[in-house]
């Protein structure tokens, strides 16, 4: 068992400031930080450069359109759709949706502001957490047929997704569950035959 004192401070600090997101939520930051053994990072994880993040600011973001079809319960196209996107394009996130900011944006809001903002925090990463479900069993479903371009096809997008939601830039519960949707990729990956 990983006590509190074995983590690292980061995630120690963001454990306990995180109180007000209630007991549920902790116990799932909890069991991600138990199930990540090791950090992966998004490719060129760093800082987004100026002219990037003019295009930025008038891009549509990468995953509103997915996550919309998915809490409309059109599962089939948000899968679909998450297959096609391109997981390297920023933003992920739509500029007024909690997971757009960074661990220190979300830190620096007020109690009542983290408060408020909480709820969707845990709605949108489960949705997330739920979508990822359903692409690595399409991968699953693809393997159990003999199709293995198409489970390599869905893992890796499904790898890429978790790499870019793992990026610094991101919450650190969003980046937990970037790491933990890799691993399951990485574990898909590893049952197609080469």
């Amino acid at each position: 068992m990983i006590t509190t004192s074995e983590l690292h401070p980061r995630v120690r600090r963001s454990i306990f400031t995180a109180r007000h997101l209630g007991w549920a939520f902790v116990t799932v930051a909890a069991l991600l930080i138990a199930g990540c053994g090791k950090k992966t990072g998004a490719p060129g994880g760093g800082a987004v450069p100026p002219p990037a993040q003019a295009a930025a600011a008038t891009a549509s973001p990468v995953a509103q359109a997915i996550l919309a079809e998915w809490r409309q319960g059109d599962q089939t196209a948000a899968v679909r759709d998450f297959l096609a996107a391109d997981w390297s394009a920023r933003p992920l996130f739509a500029a007024d949706s909690v997971l757009s900011l960074s661990e220190a944006q979300f830190q620096a809001l007020s109690d009542t502001d983290r408060q408020a903002k909480s709820g969707e925090l845990t709605a949108q990463l489960d949705s997330l957490k739920k979508l990822a479900v359903a692409v690595a069993q399409a991968g699953n479903n693809a393997l159990a047929q003999g199709d293995a371009p198409q489970a390599r096809k869905d893992f890796n997008a499904l790898k890429q997704f978790g790499s870019a939601l793992a990026g610094s830039e991101n919450l650190l519960l969003a980046q937990l569950t970037g790491q933990a949707i890799v691993k399951k990729a990485d574990a898909g990956l590893a049952k197609i035959q080469p």
